[in-house]
């Protein structure tokens, strides 16, 4: 996708979310942004501050991540599966700062009110067909976002590991899947 093409179909996508406000638009746009901190490309300046605003929702309510980024409400994921990306995204942070998994899964399944082998299920349960851990990757994929963070190599060899998979390889399904389902029309 040209240069061009891809900042209108970044606009385009949150003209149609500001239109219509629901999770499943919510979870496309973090996950292109997630996609341009980890190919170091150019953010739209919309893109950029659709987020800013989710984390300023989120400074006021650390453990509401899917309120924050309109995760949650219209076509949204049960629930249960909101409690795991929650909980994945502050893992990733314990994991990525070098915390062992269990010692990441305790401290944060403290923080949600809940047990660490339920934070551990979150973390590495498999879901449909979207990926190995896809509850996992977009976990990241919100930490990456939270954060405004481009991962280092290394970070990126340690998601790797814990997602089964190459990072880059979901990340491309996702926005292949985005520019199909989402197309641009003139």
């Amino acid at each position: 996708m040209p240069n061009d093409e891809w900042k209108i179909f970044e606009i385009n996508l949150i003209d149609k979310y500001i239109k219509n406000p629901n999770a499943e638009l919510a979870e496309t746009l973090v996950k292109e942004y997630s996609a341009h901190k980890l190919n170091n490309s150019d953010i739209t300046k919309e893109l950029t501050a659709w987020i800013r605003e989710c984390k300023v929702r989120l400074s006021k309510d650390k453990i509401n991540i899917s309120k924050s980024f309109g995760l949650d409400g219209k076509w949204g994921r049960s629930n249960t599966e909101i409690k795991c990306i929650s909980m994945n995204a502050y893992i990733w942070d314990q994991i990525l700062d070098g915390a062992l998994p269990n010692d990441a899964y305790e401290k944060i399944s403290r923080m949600f009110d809940t047990t660490a082998d339920d934070a551990k299920i979150g973390f590495e349960r498999k879901n449909h067909d979207f990926g190995e851990r896809e509850l996992s990757r977009l976990g990241l994929d919100i930490f990456i976002a939270m954060n405004e963070k481009k991962l280092t190599p290394e970070e990126i060899n340690i998601a790797s590991k814990h997602l089964k998979e190459d990072v880059s390889v979901q990340m491309l399904k996702d926005l292949n899947h985005h520019r199909m389902k989402y197309k641009i029309t003139y």
